[in-house]
């Protein structure tokens, strides 16, 4: 029983320094602006980022916890996508649509409580 308490207080701090390292959020990066021809859309990433259902790779899906994010989504998603390239990465618009709007949608759905849940630009793009 011992031997047991032993191991799961050393995984939880195993953890508990995974979600630190990935917590970390650099000074200029709490909050975040994307440009857009509608208007800005202002992004909370700290505000996120301590919310209890998300995790790092929630968004930044091709980094583990422990990795510095260096590069911008758009590196990958492009604001225009090559129709011929199957492989390509969806475009930044499609993909920021579905992740916001899929996560504030499901929260709501959850009972919580989320930004935008209508599809009304507006209400995330400002201008």
């Amino acid at each position: 029983m011992r031997l047991k308490v032993t191991i799961f207080v050393l995984l939880s701090l195993i953890a508990s320094s995974v979600m630190a390292a990935c917590l970390t959020i650099p000074e200029n990066k709490t909050v975040i602006q994307f440009p857009s021809k509608l208007g800005d859309v202002t992004f909370a990433h700290k505000k996120h980022a301590d919310l209890s259902i998300t995790q790092c790779t929630t968004c930044h899906h091709k980094h583990q916890p422990t990795d510095t994010v260096m590069q911008p989504c758009h590196e990958c998603h492009k604001h225009k996508v090559d129709k011929d390239d199957e492989a390509a990465p969806p475009k930044t618009k499609t993909v920021f649509h579905t992740r916001c709007i899929g996560c504030h949608e499901y929260t709501v759905a959850s009972g919580g409580q989320a930004g935008p849940v209508k599809k009304k630009c507006k209400l995330c793009h400002v201008k």
